[in-house]
């Protein structure tokens, strides 16, 4: 079929698509609008990437915290564990060879109860030597003061026989005195005696000063010799004392928590063996950031969470040294946690102050307590935050005082900015 043979319908058809048919100029007047919208979009949208010192930064992606005024709780947070108020280690006294172990970890001791029994035989020479040689010192000075005290009654005997020659003779010499009066003794033979009765008499005086003296000296003698007793004595002493300390006991009751020895092993003096600790009484020992140690005293209440019950307790102590960026707090528990265990996990709220009237703002990142910092604010109804330096005071658990710088309803962007540090705004959208 072509047109000549049907005319009428080839013409029908050329109709209704010419009818169907949109001019070409429409078509491309569509085209160039929407293009037109597109590009204006993409200025605007580049205009707002490439504004110079402002971020852009979706705000479902931050965080944000309304400054408030009102009471204001100061604490810090810490977590840590429950250790011995009361622990002791014991170190080996002397070198040797472990060779009893009367207990082993987590067995419960009594005061003095013995641990470990270590051999050294230059200990036990020591102690069998200094106790011989006390014994001999002893022994010695038995005999001294049993010679002494012969050498005193032999003089004493001689004293005594020469008081009796002395009475005889001053007998004789009386009784010559009459018979020379009368003639019948000579006036020599009677001066003779005379002079002899002096000797005697001078004589006894002698001995009796030897007496004294003997005694004097055999007293300074024995208490040398005593004192060189009392000597060995405490040497002798002290080496028992070190051998007996080879047995290694409990200084204090309670458990074995730890035993770093085995039969046979060899110690060295002054290592430590056992630690011995005593579980009825315990306290807590938690770890605080450096930046909120600054804050923490002694003296400071402090409520414990041993998963538990809440323990009340006061700050004990607060180390002096920094470690891996934190600082440990000793507490001391008001009253002792049921079953409490050593090593058990706590967590400590540290009460520093409570301010009746303050601001404070949650804790933005990267925030410590007295300190200056820029952060992002957004007036009330603004999209744009403005970064401004604020002065911060006391930290919380999750707040921190505002001492400059903000005023309430006032936003922040609590969130990380400090990829932004080089942006005086973020605009969110």
């Amino acid at each position: 079929m072509n047109r000549e043979q049907r005319p009428d319908l080839f013409e029908t058809m050329d109709v209704r698509r010419a009818a169907e048919h949109k001019p070409w100029w429409r078509r491309r007047l569509t085209w160039a609008l929407a293009g037109a919208i597109a590009l204006i979009v993409l200025a605007v949208w580049a205009w707002r990437l490439t504004t110079p010192g402002v971020a852009q930064v979706a705000r479902s992606e931050v965080w944000l915290g309304t400054v408030t005024r009102g009471p204001f709780v100061v604490q810090v947070q810490a977590a840590g564990k429950l250790v011995p108020a009361e622990s002791r280690w014991v170190a080996a006294p002397a070198s040797g060879i472990v060779e009893v172990k009367y207990v082993e970890p987590g067995q419960t001791v009594a005061l003095g109860a013995p641990l470990l029994k270590l051999s050294n035989p230059q200990v036990a020479n020591a102690a069998q030597s200094a106790v011989a040689s006390l014994a001999a010192a002893q022994a010695n000075l038995l005999a001294q003061q049993q010679t002494q005290d012969s050498a005193v009654l032999a003089q004493r005997s001689s004293i005594e026989a020469m008081k009796v020659k002395v009475e005889s003779a001053a007998m004789h010499l009386k009784a010559d005195a009459t018979l020379a009066a009368q003639g019948i003794v000579s006036k020599f033979t009677y001066e003779d005696e005379k002079l002899e009765f002096q000797l005697e008499q001078q004589q006894l005086a002698f001995e009796r000063e030897r007496l004294v003296k003997l005694q004097s000296g055999n007293a300074a003698l024995l208490a040398a010799e005593r004192e060189h007793v009392r000597q060995l004595k405490a040497l002798a002493d002290l080496k028992q004392q070190e051998l007996a300390q080879l047995t290694v006991r409990a200084p204090v009751a309670g458990q074995v928590e730890q035993l770093d020895a085995e039969t046979g092993q060899e110690v060295a003096q002054g290592k430590n063996l056992a630690r011995v600790t005593n579980p009825a009484a315990l306290m807590a020992q938690v770890q605080v950031s450096q930046y909120d140690a600054a804050s923490v005293q002694p003296g400071l209440p402090v409520l414990i969470d041993p998963r538990q019950d809440k323990i009340p307790g006061r700050v004990l102590r607060v180390d002096p040294k920094v470690k891996d960026g934190l600082v440990t707090v000793d507490v001391r528990l008001l009253r002792q946690p049921p079953d409490g265990r050593v090593d058990q996990s706590v967590d400590a709220a540290i009460r520093i102050a409570e301010l009746p009237d303050a601001l404070s703002v949650p804790r933005p990142a990267n925030v410590h307590a007295n300190s200056t910092a820029a952060v992002f604010v957004l007036a009330p109804g603004a999209s744009r935050a403005l970064r401004q330096s604020v002065h911060f005071g006391l930290g919380s658990v999750d707040r921190i005082q505002v001492l400059s710088g903000l005023a309430p309803g006032e936003q922040l962007i609590l969130s990380d900015t400090s990829a932004y540090a080089g942006d005086h705004a973020i605009e969110l959208h």
